[in-house]
């Protein structure tokens, strides 16, 4: 069954995207990925919120969307409307789950960082517990800081994880920022990039979709025409 010169067009420019769809979703496993090894070691300041579950969800979709998008090259290749119309249902769904992920972030991030803030400032003030102290010498060695707000908050008991220069501990040069500040400015652009970035191939996969539709559509009026 041939389509016409317009409809051919949509079909290759739908297996097109749908291999640029299976980037996008390759993507959003590698950032989920590596957002999920990053925020791992902030997961037990808090008991409030899960931080990790947005990368558990970004690793999900995108593997989610790599095998979809490898049945929207099959839909479109064969020219089959049942497969291309199952590939749109999917995205669709992909498409608001993705929007509603994003909006979750926006509006709840503000609210997870005051709640790790708080969890930190607790952490910090039983540093004697082997524990905690374990988990505030990560935090400062991975965000590069000491102390709440400075390094001052040790008084001249600084510890090694506090030392930017690679000198020992308590003669060396500490980092000059306060965790409490790194804090916030890490879990802010790590949920901006979780948000836009699923905002961003929502839009991609928004303009699959419309060329889908068509597609299925052609395909449908064809197998009419022949029946």
């Amino acid at each position: 069954m041939a389509l016409n010169c317009g409809h051919s067009t949509i079909k290759y420019l739908l297996f097109i995207f749908n291999l640029l769809c299976s980037l996008c979703g390759i993507a959003l496993i590698v950032i989920g990925a590596i957002s999920l090894v990053r925020l791992e070691e902030l997961r037990d300041i808090s008991d409030e919120y899960n931080i990790i579950a947005p990368s558990i969800l970004l690793i999900v979709f995108g593997s989610i969307i790599f095998v979809i998008s490898f049945f929207g090259c099959c839909g479109a290749i064969r020219e089959s409307y049942c497969m291309t119309s199952t590939y749109s249902f999917f995205l669709i769904l992909l498409v608001i789950a993705q929007i509603v992920i994003a909006v979750l972030v926006f509006v709840f991030i503000g609210d997870v960082t005051t709640a790790m803030k708080k969890g930190f400032e607790r952490v910090f003030e039983n540093r004697d517990n082997p524990v905690n102290r374990d988990l505030i010498n990560t935090i400062q060695s991975s965000l590069e800081c000491c102390g709440k707000r400075s390094f001052l908050d040790y008084g001249l008991d600084i510890p090694q994880s506090c030392c930017s220069s690679g000198g020992t501990a308590p003669l060396c040069v500490p980092f000059a920022n306060g965790c409490l500040g790194r804090l916030s400015e890490f879990l802010d652009s790590a949920g901006n990039i979780v948000a836009w970035v699923s905002l961003g191939v929502a839009a991609v996969e928004l303009v699959g979709l419309i060329s889908a539709c068509c597609l299925a559509n052609a395909i449908r009026n064809q197998q009419r025409r022949y029946s």
